[in-house]
């Protein structure tokens, strides 16, 4: 059927007076918005009244009034067109019957829709009509409603209650199919999606969930101290969310401006305006639309982010101006908003019909009704704003007692700050206490450490989100995380000292990885663009809560590390997502810390990895080396429909350099990256198949009921990891094995060896079936947008073993048979921008080792010397430093001659190994051993997180392949980690001088047993002394 659209036309900005045009959106022939000059002959009723109305409408500027006597009907005979769901499993998505209803009156019983084939029920399900206002309807036809559906089907009836009652119909679809996922349940329609657990649909389950007894308050006297507390929490919360503004004519006058754009009037009790939408809503119409557009209702205007933007405003003006006009044209406008959007839906008990991530669009409806707390208060409006927001918060949720550790980043990004105004908005009562006190527990369990791929945050300094390491999606929930944990400090609701040790360390274990704010690119999710920084504000808000042991009321390490983070002179605008400190604020938290005798840190330097990330980064100066893989519990990369749609190779064993030159800060453009031209088949580091850039677009699919169109693809090896020497020097290697979905004949073994100020790259044992194409290692990828860049490399003299590029990193190639080396000075060179696939350009200069097209044993061998001040005269000291001992299947064995220490990635268990002391090792591991007159320093750790055991879980088809599955289908995605003892055996009796519980020890004969605890990946140190 070929389809016809009406124009999408915002609500225009009208005066005051003037009325707005709202067009509608859609036409076709299975959707009903009733802007016909007559009632359709196909629909009639009897015992009721109809008419077309435009009192009341949801879609263009007319509705369908059907004002009943008790038990009539309305019919509408025409063919509903629904489709029964793919056997075959491939396409998800359900056909949907969706309507919204506009209830005059509460009425205590049901209006029952019924969906006929020629005179026969076929379905049918039951509306509760205690409410009025606008309600979404969006049912399923097989998993949602009574009975069963037929094709063919040809008439809706609705069935009146046993009352009087009028309603309005408006933008009604017989049949569409719709995503499974995303119909939510709500007191009207509590049957929706039954069994659902995904954390955006349960508002309903949770509004049902009563308190746990410990919470209740223990004593009257106890109260006095609570309601003390819950103020200062109060005026911190105030503080936080409101910002001092300039309140003028000129500002009402905009504000005025932006009000009447949604031609809102309150008269007699009756409002009426512009009709509002959740995005998602625009998801019934995917199958429907030629050319579908998701964001449909931001693009008109109806979304509800901005129009709660426009209150928190209002809200936030009011807050800042004494003048008694201001403040009632101010309380007018927000109280007439507050009125419309409850009229609209938002109310107690409304799911919206698809609510999927309402989250990130509610955030200022939470603060901006807490802020208006008294306005509302004085208008008798406040009992309902507070329901509202306990509903859309899921408040009760926090009355559940946790079970384990941690929540989703979700959560904590758009639920934490509703939550907390849910709470505060309500009297004082022992009820606001109960709450507050399952508040505190909920975000304490939240900051802990969670198991397995659960969210929040790891042991080792992680952030989860989406079941891997995931900075992007942390930011969000870190601005959550310290806001709580400063709203709550220093009270008896105060986070606990682990909750508040765990965040500390994610935020400093970041701010690590980071160089100087910036996300390295293959940590970026499926944003890999550059742009991706962590939030200096976050430091802040945790340096004014105080030590987690509560001994000291500013943390000095979280204020020095914001001083040192805030003191970026770039000026580049920042995300929308990013929250933004004022000067004045800057200001006045370095006048805190300086009053404090604190001063900015300097740069980090060490090495740290992370098991539950798969990385490794080593920084020395004002760079930051940083590894990444993946493995059979931590996917490569996420791609998803216009994100991420090249970044194949982000974690195939890459390594990225984030650096600047002397006096600049470090940035990815400093370090040599801008994504204009970028070759994503040649990610820095990464052994991959080089692949015309269009040939690496991700085939996006939904490949299971648990996700939706996504790809996070997995190996199936569980050696992947990294390991960390007294937090100084490091490890990282890793068993590469590509999915079957692109390039499943791909391995490799990867290592790392990080010493110093150099970093030792090998890999070994390289197979590629394909044919058609090389297979590469990336040794350097970069670019300059200025014209220094280009003189630099056309002017640059080659020479056979030794590199310098425009940052002044070094690269030493040995000369070997298997370092084939290719360097390419491509001005320009053509890529693909990562979310819309628009054709970019820029100039690069490309250095690659050649293993040539499915090679069989391949292998590299070469240096990284960031900032280095080795020349093509004494580059010999580089060879001379270091003496690879062993490089095959079995291990990558390093010494650094300067250190005396040796460097073992062991990917099988080892028959014999190049070393005096280590006799025997009886599990493949990461080791690093410094040796010194009768004294050694070792560091052991098992990269297998060890989720299960046993044969990798995949599944495979009738060919052999792996399938592509979800992670969210895996049902060890929760499983702790698990022990995985690594035993070294040394030569000659050995003394350990330090013991933290995780290794045992037992000296026989002349020969020590030392049994290592492994697990999360994490490295375990220690010291021994040769005792005879």
């Amino acid at each position: 059927m070929k389809l016809r659209f009406k124009n999408i036309i915002c609500t225009c900005i009208a005066l005051a007076g003037v009325a707005s045009t709202q067009a509608q959106v859609l036409e076709h022939e299975r959707l009903l918005s009733f802007e016909e000059s007559q009632i359709p002959s196909f629909i009639t009723t009897k015992g009721a009244r109809i008419k077309l109305s435009e009192e009341r409408f949801k879609d263009g500027k007319q509705s369908l009034m059907w004002e009943f006597k008790p038990n009539a009907t309305l019919d509408i005979k025409k063919e509903l067109n629904f489709e029964p769901k793919d056997a075959s499993g491939v396409d998800t998505y359900l056909s949907t019957f969706t309507l919204w209803v506009y209830n005059t009156t509460p009425i205590d019983d049901s209006i029952e829709f019924q969906f006929l084939k020629d005179g026969k029920k076929c379905s049918s399900f039951p509306m509760n009509m205690n409410y009025t206002g606008w309600r979404a309807i969006y049912a399923s036809y097989e998993r949602d409603m009574n009975g069963h559906p037929e094709e063919g089907m040809n008439e809706i009836k609705i069935q009146a209650p046993d009352a009087r009652g009028k309603v309005y119909l408006d933008l009604l679809i017989t049949a569409a199919k719709a995503d499974h996922r995303h119909h939510t349940p709500d007191i009207h329609l509590p049957f929706l999606n039954k069994g659902i657990t995904n954390h955006w649909l349960i508002m309903l389950a949770n509004s049902r969930i009563a308190p746990d007894v410990e919470l209740y308050p223990t004593a009257n006297e106890n109260l006095t101290k609570d309601y003390q507390e819950i103020a200062t929490i109060d005026g911190r919360l105030k503080e936080l969310i409101s910002s001092k503004t300039t309140v003028n004519d000129k500002k009402i006058a905009a504000l005025r401006k932006e009000y009447n754009s949604y031609d809102i009037t309150y008269k007699d009790g009756v409002v009426t305006g512009k009709s509002l939408f959740f995005a998602r809503w625009a998801e019934s119409f995917e199958r429907l639309q030629e050319g579908w557009y998701k964001n449909l209702y931001v693009k008109t205007g109806q979304e509800y982010q901005k129009y709660f933007n426009l209150m928190f405003k209002l809200a936030n003006n009011y807050q800042n101006t004494t003048n008694k006009e201001y403040q009632k044209e101010l309380g007018d406008m927000f109280l007439n908003m507050y009125r419309h959007a409850t009229d609209q839906g938002i109310a107690y008990g409304s799911g919206l019909g698809n609510a999927t991530h309402y989250g990130y669009s509610f955030r200022t409806m939470f603060t901006s009704y807490y802020l208006m707390k008294e306005l509302l208060a004085e208008h008798g409006l406040l009992e309902d704003a507070s329901k509202t927001l306990q509903w859309y918060a899921q408040t009760n949720e926090t009355f559940i007692r946790p079970e384990k550790d941690g929540i989703d980043m979700d959560s904590f990004n758009t639920l934490s700050m509703g939550r907390i105004c849910s709470v505060l908005i309500m009297n004082d009562s022992p009820e606001k206490v109960q709450y507050l006190k399952a508040f505190a527990r909920w975000i304490d369990t939240g900051c802990k450490p969670s198991p397995g791929l659960d969210g929040a945050f790891k042991v080792d300094g992680g952030a989860f989100h989406h079941r891997n390491n995931y900075p992007a999606y942390a930011v969000g929930g870190l601005n959550g995380a310290t806001n709580m944990l400063y709203l709550l400090s220093n009270t008896s609701f105060a986070v606990s000292e682990l909750g508040h040790a765990t965040l500390k360390n994610v935020l400093l274990t970041m701010r690590f990885y980071c160089n100087k704010t910036y996300f390295p690119l293959a940590m970026s999710g499926r944003h890999p663009d550059g742009k991706g920084e962590i939030i200096p504000l976050h430091y802040a808000r945790m340096a004014l809560a105080g030590t987690p042991d509560k001994r000291a009321k500013v943390d000095a390490d979280m204020a020095a590390a914001y001083l040192r983070l805030v003191s970026s002179n770039t000026s580049e605008e920042k995300p929308e997502y990013m929250p933004k400190s004022s000067p004045s604020e800057v200001k006045a938290f370095t006048k805190i810390f300086s009053d404090n005798n604190i001063v900015a840190e300097p740069n980090p330097s060490g090495n740290i990895a992370l098991g539950y990330g798969c990385v490794s980064a080593h920084r020395r100066d004002n760079w930051v080396a940083v590894a990444r893989g993946h493995s059979r519990y931590l996917w490569a990369a996420e791609h998803y429909l216009g994100a991420n749609l090249y970044g194949r190779y982000l974690a195939h064993g890459s390594l990225q350099l984030l650096t600047a030159n002397e006096n600049e800060e470090v940035t990815p453009e400093t370090s040599g990256w801008l994504q204009l031209g970028f070759d994503w088949g040649r990610i820095p580091g990464a052994t991959a198949l080089h692949l015309p850039v269009e040939q690496l677009k991700a085939n996006v699919l939904n490949v299971d009921v648990f996700s939706g169109f996504e790809e996070m693809l997995y190996s199936d090896e569980a050696f992947a990891g990294g390991l960390s020497h007294n937090k100084q020097d490091g490890l990282f290697a890793m068993k590469l094995h590509e999915h079957d979905k692109y390039n499943g004949g791909l391995r490799a073994n990867k290592s790392y060896h990080f010493f110093g100020n150099k970093i030792i790259c090998l890999g070994s044992d390289i197979v590629n079936d394909v044919d058609s194409y090389n297979t590469e290692t990336t040794i350097f990828q970069t670019t300059g947008a200025t014209e220094a860049f280009t003189n630099y490399w056309n002017n640059y003299q080659e020479h056979p073993t030794f590199w310098i590029d425009q940052l002044g990193t070094g690269y030493f190639v040995p000369e070997r048979a298997e370092n084939k080396l290719t360097f390419e000075k491509n001005f320009p060179q053509q890529s693909r921008l990562q979310n819309t696939g628009e054709v970019s350009e820029g100039n690069w200069t490309n250095l690659v080792i050649n293993h040539g097209k499915a090679p069989k044993g391949a292998g590299y061998e070469y240096v990284m010397l960031p900032q280095t001040d080795v020349t093509t005269k004494n580059v010999a000291k580089v060879a001379q430093s270091y003496t690879v001992l062993q490089k095959d299947s079995k291990a990558h064995i390093v010494k650094d001659n300067q250190s005396n220490t040796t460097s073992f990635a062991l990917f099988e268990v080892p028959t014999t190994l190049p070393s005096k002391i280590v006799k025997a090792v009886d599990a493949s591991c990461l080791m690093m051993l410094t040796e010194a007159k009768k004294e050694i320093d070792l560091t052991v750790t098992n990269p297998d997180l060890a989720l299960y055991q046993g044969e990798s879980d995949e599944l495979f088809d009738e060919n052999g392949k792996r399938v592509e599955r979800s992670i969210y289908s895996r049902p060890w995605i929760g499983n702790a980690s698990q022990t995985m003892p690594v035993q070294v055996t040394l030569n000659g009796k050995w003394m350990v001088e330090n013991n933290d519980g995780f290794v045992k020890v037992n000296v026989k004969k002349n020969t020590t047993i030392i049994e290592f605890q492994s697990k999360d990946g994490a490295s375990i140190n220690v010291k021994l002394r040769l005792i005879n």
